[in-house]
């Protein structure tokens, strides 16, 4: 009687996961800086970051109106069951106070993102112009644990998913997820047969980063091909670092030629390398999933030209410029608008970028503003440092 009420009972397990329909759908701009959603704030829509790096939900500074009183530390650890060292986090350009807010009703699509977990304020609109985005909110990994989100890179899609059982679908590869202190997805990279553990974060659109003890390791086992300095971008000011092109990289029994990780305080993998697939982030079942591209290992471009550039007020601006190897640039300087790139008008971020990531000898005509006075430059692309 027991087997049969255990075959009942798995029929039924598996007649629900096959019925299982999405909890949320949506499609992103696969040319984004980061994978921005629609969410409901005050009845209006604006752009979240879904990044699986960020602990909590966070709202840009603007939103404090909407708010009540910050939560002390105290006050936190009760709302959520979990022992914060402090209210700082540390970034590379110094420590951070954290400013906590009891969580107030927001949606994304059907899905209500506040719960026990406190709410984040921060500046994001300094991070505007990096990103090319106005975005109001970071999706954090207090909301985004609950569900199984599967995200198709070649279609642009995102759906979530409660989750009844552990994901059955097509995958090429996986791995477990484990949890860091801090409550961030980790999985495991294996360098060298080291088996190291790195954060997902989805909120940084480069291949990821790595600590310095684990530079040198690679670096004893001539894993290291080149490197070069680096502006990072944080939430509380522009740095100078590192990056480093390694020869390998095996993650999840694959091995990936040539990954640029920046040298950082943390692992983590970033965007830029989980791009190379089609995710899903089972969640509710630790277990990290990959259906990998055609041309996952392809080696990733990196600027040839020296130019910084970002939007502001809707205008593509040179943010700043410095020499690169064998680059040669005229007639432009820091603070010029981009009007044009071989008569091209209306550039957004991601193709000026890409433009300057071109070929080697490239040549690249452009028209900028000046003072009101529109001008002629010039780039020829010179060789990638790395």
């Amino acid at each position: 009687m027991l087997r049969r009420y255990s075959f009942f009972f798995l029929l039924f397990f598996l007649s629900l996961s096959a019925q299982e329909k999405p909890l949320y759908e949506a499609s992103f701009n696969p040319r984004s800086s980061g994978l921005f959603l629609p969410v409901n704030l005050d009845g209006k829509e604006c752009k979240f970051l879904f990044d699986t790096g960020a602990s909590f939900v966070v709202l840009d500074k603007s939103f404090r109106g909407l708010l009540g009183k910050s939560l002390s530390l105290k006050e936190a650890q009760a709302r959520t069951g979990i022992e914060f060292a402090s209210k700082h986090i540390i970034t590379p350009n110094g420590k951070i106070e954290l400013k906590m807010f009891q969580a107030i009703p927001l949606k994304l699509g059907n899905l209500q993102v506040a719960n026990r977990f406190p709410y984040i304020t921060a500046d994001l609109q300094s991070l505007w112009p990096f990103s090319g985005e106005k975005f109001c909110g970071i999706l954090g990994i207090s909301f985004l644990h609950q569900f199984r989100w599967e995200i198709d890179f070649d279609k642009a899609k995102i759906k979530a998913y409660i989750g009844v059982e552990p994901y059955m679908d097509s995958y090429s590869a996986r791995t477990p997820i484990f949890w860091s202190r801090g409550g961030i997805p980790q999985v495991s990279v294996n360098f060298q047969g080291k088996p190291i553990a790195f954060d997902i974060d989805t909120g940084d659109n480069s291949s990821g980063r790595i600590r310095k003890e684990n530079l040198i390791f690679l670096q004893g086992q001539s894993q290291i091909l080149s490197f070069q300095k680096q502006d990072i971008v944080t939430v509380s000011s522009l740095s100078v670092s590192r990056e480093y092109r390694l020869r390998t990289l095996r993650f999840a029994n694959v091995l990936y030629p040539k990954i640029v990780l920046q040298e950082s305080g943390q692992n983590a993998l970033g965007l830029g390398f989980l791009k190379r697939h089609n995710i899903v982030f089972d969640f509710p079942f630790n277990m990290l999933y990959l259906q990998h591209h055609k041309d996952y290992a392809k080696v990733i471009a990196l600027d040839k030209s020296g130019l910084r550039v970002i939007v502001r007020n809707k205008k593509l601006i040179v943010f700043s410029m410095k020499s690169h190897k064998q680059a040669i640039i005229k007639g432009i300087k820091k603070g010029d608008e981009i009007l044009s790139v071989k008569d091209v008008k209306d550039l957004d971020l991601y193709t000026m970028r890409e433009l300057l990531r071109g070929n080697e000898g490239q040549e690249l005509f452009l028209k900028i503003r000046r003072n009101s006075k529109v001008l002629d430059g010039y780039i020829r692309l010179g060789r990638e440092a790395l």
